[in-house]
């Protein structure tokens, strides 16, 4: 039997290269058709593909059992992930519940200036997100606080929501504390901390951008502009249901505390949504069996302000399972498309190409940013260009740190914008707007990998391992001896 087996294993044939590059344009065409066309989730289309990837490599003779095993080995390591937007779906009804997000919103319309909401948003969210080392947290937590801020104010949601995402993923891809920090320099064989201070490199100068343009667009929105009754209006539903006090600004501050102390990132959300639940309780005199209604299926209320009912009502761990449902389906297209060897098809042709130092990190921030747009995950992204590019990395006697700021200026900060990615896909049930809205807003996500891939193409910083730390000012010809040439 076992003998059979594995000689069903050897009939098969890692798929070529043309009928790889075929399904992954079937992806993004079965994808954008289908939301932008039809005003669908993601969810069917990538289903879809997922199938038809399943037909491919059932055609070049995999079996379903490896298939299986590529999906399954793909979701197996996504889990904790998922075990962590549950828990941040639980947090915000808690959160909601014992008013400690309406006390953030209440202080928060009576401090932030509208001129400059955005700028502060953006540095609120990459403050919160650098200190936790997570997006998802930023974005369900400081970033649904900020949504309401930013609606009462006046403030386009979208432009609001871009900002937020931007700042929650400055934290994501520079906190040691992040998983995809800590994942790229680990494929890439490189220090954290040389990792962190080489993304500095990219990543200043995306900031800066980001802040001169949050800036530009926040002046107009003028302060006699702002509908101050509106404001009002908030602000006495927010009194009239919910005890507002600063203690309640608390559990965020030990959110914070937590994080120094090096607790991980699910017992650190569970201990902050318990706060929540005791505040609910005995602050805000929720019943227990609302409670526990609320954290399963969300909370709920009625202040008779629409807009405030709209911010309010949020929240729950089944809110979470679309979110969750996204990320098993495009897993399970991207184990499939890693095990019939598809994804490496495609890699290889690309790498075939690479002759220079700098049409390498190009090339690095391409892959990272295709295989992000066709599979979504972030994860997926940095590991199968990781695991590609890193014996030419070697090869070209670049240092580890030159490919894991690659993978990680393009595979991590775009994963907000791709509109059936885990990050698009929490955003929108947290905030209720979809990436097609706010991804134009999203400036963080897309200037960085073109800083990126201006700053290769210059041929700066791309040190080599004979590189002393004092000596050697990059030069545009360094390693390249085809002249500027690309990817």
């Amino acid at each position: 039997m076992e003998k059979a087996k594995n000689n069903a294993k050897n009939l098969s044939v890692p798929v070529g290269f043309w009928p790889s590059i075929f399904m992954f344009l079937i992806l993004i065409c079965l994808v954008v058709s289908m939301t932008v066309g039809l005003k669908t989730t993601p969810h069917v289309p990538l289903l879809i593909a997922t199938v038809l990837a399943a037909a491919v490599g059932a055609f070049h003779h995999f079996s379903w059992n490896e298939m299986l095993e590529g999906i399954t080995g793909a979701i197996t390591a996504a889990l904790p992930a998922m075990l962590i937007i549950m828990s941040i779906g639980l947090l915000i009804a808690a959160w909601m519940a014992g008013g400690i997000i309406p006390t953030m919103v209440y202080y928060g319309l009576q401090i932030i200036s509208p001129r400059f909401f955005l700028v502060t948003t953006l540095l609120l969210c990459s403050i919160v997100s650098l200190a936790i080392g997570s997006s998802l947290s930023t974005i369900g937590t400081v970033g649904v606080a900020l949504f309401g801020i930013g609606s009462t104010l006046g403030i386009p949601p979208a432009i609001t929501v871009g900002a937020i995402v931007s700042g929650a993923y400055f934290g994501d891809k520079m906190s040691p504390l992040s998983d995809t920090t800590n994942l790229a320099p680990s494929v890439s064989d490189a220090n954290l901390f040389d990792h962190i201070r080489h993304m500095m490199v990219t990543t200043t100068p995306t900031y800066l951008i980001c802040i001169l343009l949050y800036g530009a667009i926040g002046f107009w929105f003028e302060g006699d502009a702002v509908n101050s009754a509106q404001i009002e209006t908030t602000l006495k539903a927010l009194e009239g249901n919910f005890s507002i006090h600063p203690l309640l600004l608390i559990p965020p501050a030990l959110v914070l505390v937590m994080v120094i102390f090096r607790i991980p990132a699910l017992p650190g959300l569970m201990g902050a949504a318990l706060l929540g639940i005791l505040s609910a309780l005995f602050l805000q005199g929720v019943p227990l069996g609302s409670m526990l209604q609320a954290v399963m299926d969300g909370y709920s209320t009625s202040t008779g302000v629409e807009a405030v009912d709209t911010l309010l009502n949020r929240g729950g761990i089944m809110s979470m399972m679309k979110t969750v449902a996204l990320m098993v389906i495009s897993l399970s297209f991207a184990g499939i498309f890693e095990r019939t060897g598809m994804a490496s098809s495609i890699l290889r042709k690309i790498v075939a190409h690479v002759k220079s130092d700098r049409g390498l990190v190009i090339a690095t921030v391409l892959t990272a940013w295709g295989i992000l747009i066709g599979t979504g995950q972030q994860y997926v992204a940095i590991i199968m260009a990781g695991r590609l590019f890193r014996p030419l990395y070697k090869e070209h006697d670049l240092k580890p740190q030159n490919l894991s700021r690659a993978l990680e200026d393009a595979g991590t900060v775009f994963g907000g914008i791709v509109p059936y990615s885990t990050g698009a896909g929490f955003t929108e049930s947290m905030l209720g707007i979809s990436a097609w809205q706010y991804g134009p807003f999203t400036f963080f996500g897309w200037i960085n990998p073109l800083i990126s891939i201006l700053i290769a193409a210059m041929g700066k910083s791309i040190p080599k391992n004979g590189d002393s730390v004092h000596e050697k000012k990059p030069n545009p010809t360094d390693g390249d001896s085809q002249g500027p040439s690309g990817p």
